[in-house]
């Protein structure tokens, strides 16, 4: 019986050797399958992209119209949050410089029954400023009928949208998107070209051209815009990847104040040069509403 006891006992200790291997082996499984496809499973990406664009406007009303599409440009810090292997949430913060081409309708000072868009403009201080009565007779204000503008408007973008992709095929993984783009305004400038309106005749004058008139406050502080698009990702190394895509940014908001901080509506009534003060009598906010439009390419790189 002293011979048989030790010769259990080596063999208890093997076999629980054997487990305890067996076990530990179950255990780190995971964690060795998790290293070998870190791209797949990593929950969390950040990265960093650029964004040109083309941009235009669509107007409402009669009085503005759309003129053509203007080239922009935006960028900034890419953040997606991975819900489930095909489908992450992505947002992050970026800088863009907005804005289209517009023109104005006008019918002339001196013609009754139209509208003229005009405002004024401080040539010492060179720059627009609110209309007031006194303007008009003061020799360091200039009252110009606007003809075009177009916009430079910079704003601070929190974009979040539901991203769908495909598993890898090759090299490369395919994915659709559609989210909210929310922007702030920043800051606003303006290209003008201008013809001069006499106050004390009602007659056009000489054509001239304003080069970054601020026009800040006369943006909405907030606007918004659908994004949908398409895109791939070309995988590098490990879960680094480069990212192309095209979208599409439908403007729902009205990117200028409802009514005009600057501009004024001229409407020429029929007996509007019978007046002893017209100008003073004519002259209202103009209302004004225009939404964005933007077909953007994005190049990026995700970590």
């Amino acid at each position: 019986m002293s011979f048989v006891k030790p010769q259990c006992n080596f063999k208890i200790k093997k076999n629980m050797k054997k487990i305890l291997i067996i076990a530990i082996m179950v255990v780190a499984s995971p964690v060795l399958r998790a290293q070998d496809g870190a791209n797949e499973l990593k929950n969390f990406r950040f990265g960093l992209k650029v964004s040109p664009s083309i941009n235009w406007y669509k107007p409402e009303g009669k009085i503005i119209s759309p003129n053509g599409v203007s080239a922009r440009f935006g960028g900034g810090l890419v953040m997606e949050f991975r819900l489930a292997k095909v489908v992450s949430i992505q947002t992050g913060a970026q800088i863009d410089i907005d804005g289209a081409k517009v023109k104005y309708n006008n019918g002339g000072p001196d013609n009754a029954g139209a509208n003229t868009v005009s405002y004024y403009y401080n040539t010492l201080d060179d720059k627009i400023v609110h209309y007031d009565p006194v303007l008009a007779t003061s020799p360091s204000y200039t009252h110009f009928q606007l003809n075009e503008r177009t916009y430079r408007i910079t704003y601070v973008t929190i974009p979040v949208a539901l991203k769908m992709k495909t598993k890898e095929i090759g090299a490369f993984t395919y994915f659709g998107q559609i989210g909210l783009n929310s922007s702030f305004r920043w800051k606003a400038f303006a290209d003008d070209k201008l013809q001069v309106i006499n106050d004390n005749t009602n007659a056009l004058g000489t054509n001239d051209n304003k080069s970054k008139v601020e026009v800040t406050q006369d943006i909405a502080p907030y606007t918004a815009a659908l994004n949908f698009g398409l895109g791939a990702e070309m995988n590098l190394s490990g879960s680094t990847s480069v990212v192309f895509g095209l979208n599409y940014n439908l403007g729902f908001m009205n990117v200028v104040m409802n009514d005009s901080k600057y501009l004024s509506r001229r409407a020429n009534e029929a007996n509007y040069s019978s007046s002893t003060n017209p100008t003073a009598f004519l002259l209202t906010k103009m209302p004004q509403e225009i939404k964005s439009n933007a077909v953007v390419l994005t190049v990026g790189v995700l970590f």
